[in-house]
């Protein structure tokens, strides 16, 4: 392959990237080792359904399906490009539990599931609260990494021991203020 096929595929990455971020308003970031490990402790004990909104490289997805063979796991990303090496590692790690989406969450007509984990911009978490709100069921837990649901009420607000992140966590039903 001659460097101009190569600098022509790492422009079309990078401007793939840029495209969707600005689209998207947010770019796709890793979770660290320690952060994915923490926020698999606040899942609960029992099965259950988990998504991840805006699973990106599949970090986090690929190590809960991991951890809690027990939980159904399913990954929505729109961006291509983290999409498609998701689903190389996915596809690599061979987990049965693992299912992921090439979606947009806010037009994805389904119920998300009983826990919702997000490491969203700001700037989309009003839109993840107008879509949980609509179709998540009571009882259901959202677990928000960095940033707070605005008009949301957590139950909890808790300082990441991996970084200085917060986590944000959210029962259906009782996460309005007021």
């Amino acid at each position: 392959m001659s460097e101009l096929s190569i600098l022509v595929i790492l422009g079309v990455v990078i401007a793939l990237i840029l495209i969707y971020a600005i689209r998207l308003r947010a770019v796709p970031m890793p979770s660290g080792r320690k952060a994915r490990t923490e926020i698999i402790s606040y899942l609960p004990k029992e099965p259950c359904r988990v998504a991840d909104f805006g699973s990106g490289w599949g970090d986090l997805v690929i190590s809960i399906a991991r951890a809690r063979p027990d939980v159904t796991v399913t990954g929505i990303e729109l961006s291509p490009l983290p999409y498609a090496v998701s689903r190389i590692r996915a596809r690599l790690a061979q987990l049965e539990n693992l299912s992921l989406v090439r979606a947009d969450f806010r037009t994805r007509d389904q119920d998300p599931g009983d826990v919702v984990v997000c490491f969203l911009d700001p700037r989309v978490m009003t839109d993840v609260g107008d879509v949980l709100s609509q179709r998540m069921t009571p009882g259901g837990i959202v677990i928000s990494r960095a940033f707070a649901i605005p008009g949301w009420q957590a139950f909890g607000e808790v300082p990441m021991q991996s970084g200085s992140d917060m986590l944000y966590l959210y029962r259906m039903g009782s996460h309005l203020s007021g």
